[in-house]
């Protein structure tokens, strides 16, 4: 406790007065990340591009949807009209890997880009920003393993075609080591992308399993800023991550069944973004122990969707939580239940099952077994990432023998 948590405690205690202090971190949030969201022409994509002086453009995509669409085509045809010179490199996989974003370094050196345009999800987005930064600083390989700052990057920009990942307004990319199967993290301002041009409709031929992922991925992003400890949750940031992860409970399982509804698409593609562009960070600090978890073991060694492997930790994790920290589960509780369910005293209990009828209802599992793994195949990997000295998560605070449990009550 502070001296100004002591002052007004023995003031408190003086005037027999209840009373809650918040404390605010200190924050700086930047973000010049331009959000263009609408029935937006692919001329606008142009428009952009020119704004921000793009002279010779990386179109970097993934395996097929921006070509079979007709999207990557339109953009090209608008280039060529406007006399933007442009060079193409696709084939983004889920999860996307050092080696292939390595090469689009070397691509982009060769070709004297000087502007990255990503047209795709969060994978796309996150290779986009890999070569962005090895095209102008270097061995960019050394910032993704926390041995050096990134100094520069090449702009970027993106034209987000699936809302999940969050990375078209963030300053955050995920690549995944080929050899080893680790996933490494960047974080750097000079990872923001310029504009996210988000047209709703480009979201109208997603499959649903796609569209369940991402889902889960953006209600993960919330879940992990929601779950600060319980005198950094100031009110404000507060409602408004109870507002997002309320708006993805209820759209998600409708876009499931109709996935060209514009008005939905649109609030989710908000929603993704402001997930995980920080906003909602200011002044807390979230928890991140079940995207670590999840990242180095089921996405990372397994290969699994990110989404889906999140599924299948989150309500673990809460029950682990429920057991640790029970005031603020409870308080989640009282959110993910609502009046809905006609609870007049949400439990634990309610809220884990009200999460998992969720993944649920969007055709996500939500066991390890569901999907063919069992402990015997995770725990050797487990005893491998995680030793005595182990502290998963700001607000968890796991071990490694905690996160052990964790994975057994996914199991």
């Amino acid at each position: 406790m502070n001296l100004l948590e002591v002052g007004f405690s023995a003031l408190a205690k003086k005037r027999k007065i209840e009373y809650t202090v918040f404390i605010m971190l200190n924050f700086v949030y930047q973000n010049a990340n331009a959000i263009v969201l609408g029935r937006f022409p692919e001329s606008k994509i142009a428009d952009l591009l020119s704004e921000y002086g793009a002279k010779r453009v990386l179109l970097h995509y993934g395996k097929g949807s921006a070509v079979s669409s007709g999207l990557l085509g339109r953009i090209e045809a608008e280039l060529t009209g406007r006399k933007i010179a442009f060079v193409k490199y696709g084939g983004v996989s889920a999860n996307p890997l050092k080696s292939f974003a390595l090469k689009g370094v070397e691509f982009s050196r060769r070709e004297a880009v000087d502007f990255v345009l990503a047209i795709g999800g969060g994978s796309v987005i996150d290779s986009a920003k890999c070569i962005a930064a090895g095209a102008a600083d270097g061995d960019v390989w050394k910032c993704y393993k926390g041995e050096r700052k990134l100094k520069a990057a090449l702009p970027l920009g993106c034209v987000l075609t699936i809302p999940a990942a969050g990375s078209e307004g963030g300053p955050h990319s995920v690549i995944r080591d080929d050899e080893s199967g680790c996933k490494f993290a960047l974080y750097s301002p000079f990872l923001v992308p310029r504009f996210a041009f988000i047209n709703p409709e480009y979201c109208f031929t997603l499959p649903k399993e796609q569209i369940a992922y991402g889902a889960s991925d953006i209600l993960a992003h919330l879940l992990e800023r929601y779950f600060s400890r319980e005198e950094e949750c100031g009110e404000l940031t507060d409602a408004l991550l109870a507002a997002c992860i309320r708006t993805v409970f209820r759209i998600a399982p409708k876009l499931v069944k109709d996935n060209k509804n514009y008005d939905l698409w649109a609030e989710m593609c908000l929603c993704g973004t402001l997930a995980h562009n920080d906003m909602l960070s200011m002044g807390r600090n979230g928890d991140w122990g079940t995207h670590g978890a999840e990242n180095a073991v089921l996405s990372g060694v397994h290969n699994l969707a990110h989404g889906a492997g999140l599924a299948i930790l989150f309500p673990a994790w809460l029950k682990l939580m429920s057991r640790k920290s029970p005031e603020r589960v409870l308080s989640f509780a009282r959110l993910a239940t609502d009046a809905r369910d006609g609870a007049a005293k949400p439990s634990a209990e309610m809220a884990i099952e009200q999460l998992e009828r969720f993944y649920a209802s969007i055709g996500l599992k939500t066991r390890l077994s569901q999907i063919g793994l069992s402990m015997s195949q995770v725990s050797p990997v487990l005893r491998d990432l995680y030793g005595y000295d182990t502290r998963v998560g700001a607000f968890g605070q796991l071990t490694a023998a905690e996160i052990e449990e964790l994975f057994r009550l996914a199991e």
